[in-house]
């Protein structure tokens, strides 16, 4: 049985297709690893209209096989915009083809005119623009095709809902609305131009020194708002303002090293240790240093802390000050040894069952490698 005892949080039942063409049909479960497909358990296979929910691993999966997951809320509204799982969605028909889209929760209500009918008969695409994609009762473990579940008071439902729901849904007394999960927006192709060549042109005038990189960026946004491609109402939920804050503070704390004489101090300190090894081991240690910080808090803020104590020890040493501003560049960007040390690395971390341990094995030789590349480079460029 590939199902686990439990799901953590809200379990919704959700029933995939695989459809004439998918890269799915012909192979088995454990190749493809469905039973833990984006954190979606496998609960049963329906096969002919025919139940299986102990699924061997090696069981061969076919086209039209009816596939029943559990998960939550987030990960089911993520695997439904996912072109390349292979899987389909029958309850989701022309919706899924909606220019703007949401996924919604709502609960049946105990006086509802829904109760006792079934998810086909509910007619909720005619009725309401929408689709149900999920059920969650409770806790009551739901088996079979979803579309003849009949619905009860409490069942929580998941809902794909095109941009009529609401006016549709207004004053209806057969659910309630709970909170929206997700919401989809496919863009045209002008806005697509839009997007992406107005970021290019921004680059370039900053590059040319004809505008200013925030100016150029900052009139991108008033024009994305004004042919409204983005809502204004999501600007504010895009911006990190955590990392703005540390990085704000890693600046704030480097110009008090400035200022106080900290940095200077530092750089003295880390002269006395490097130098008498070269000046190409001054670049290393730097780089080091940079690179361990930036592993265990942002690379940004390591630069922030860094940059200042680097740039005195060249100034401190009558030395060029290039060399010492790109190897901090250069180890900050290096975040090879911990799965925290940059986005990329969170994003395989838990998908790929990795651990601290397995990043540092391979991290660790991969800094050295770049440390000595990047090391032997600038002072063979600035150092001689």
């Amino acid at each position: 049985m590939l199902c686990p005892s439990f799901v953590q949080g809200t379990e919704y039942i959700l029933q995939t297709q695989i459809n004439e063409g998918s890269p799915l049909a012909g192979k088995d479960i454990r190749n493809e690893n469905l039973d833990r497909l984006k954190g979606l358990y496998l609960v049963e296979l329906i096969r002919d209209n025919e139940r299986i929910p102990a699924i061997s691993l090696t069981t061969q999966l076919r086209v039209n096989d009816q596939l029943v997951f559990a998960g939550d809320t987030e990960t089911i509204a993520d695997i439904i915009t996912q072109t390349d799982s292979g899987l389909s969605f029958p309850t989701l028909g022309s919706l899924q083809d909606s220019k703007k889209s949401e996924v919604v929760e709502v609960v049946i209500s105990h006086n509802s005119s829904l109760i006792g009918k079934t998810v086909m008969e509910a007619n909720f695409r005619g009725r309401y623009d929408s689709a149900i994609i999920a059920i969650h009762r409770n806790g009551e473990r739901i088996s079979g095709k979803i579309t003849f579940q009949k619905l009860k008071a409490g069942d929580v439902l998941l809902l794909f809902v095109g941009k009529s729901f609401e006016s549709r849904s207004a004053g209806t007394l057969d659910f309630y609305y709970i909170s929206k999960v997700k919401a989809f927006r496919k863009l045209e192709k002008w806005q697509y131009f839009v997007l992406f060549g107005g970021t290019g042109l921004a680059i370039l005038l900053s590059a040319l020194r004809l505008v200013p990189l925030f100016t150029s960026l900052l009139v991108l946004i008033i024009l994305i708002n004004m042919l409204k491609i983005y809502p204004p109402k999501d600007i504010p939920k895009s911006i990190d303002y955590e990392l703005a804050m540390v990085i704000a503070l890693s600046l704030a704390l480097g110009t008090a090293m400035l200022k106080t004489g900290v940095a200077e101090m530092l750089a003295n300190s880390l002269i006395s240790i490097f130098l008498p090894f070269g000046k190409v081991a001054l670049l290393a240690g730097i780089y080091l240093i940079t690179s361990l910080l930036a592993n265990l808090i942002t690379n940004k803020a390591a630069v922030a802390l860094i940059f200042p104590i680097s740039l005195t020890m060249a100034s401190n040493l009558s030395l060029p000050p290039q060399p010492f501003i790109l190897v901090v560049a250069f180890a900050a960007a290096a975040n090879f040894m911990t799965p925290i040390g940059y986005q990329t690395n969170l994003m395989v971390y838990g998908p790929g069952g990795y651990s601290f341990r397995d990043f540092f094995k391979i991290g660790f030789p991969l800094t050295l490698l770049y440390m000595a590349a990047t090391v032997a480079i600038l002072g063979l460029t600035y150092l001689r």
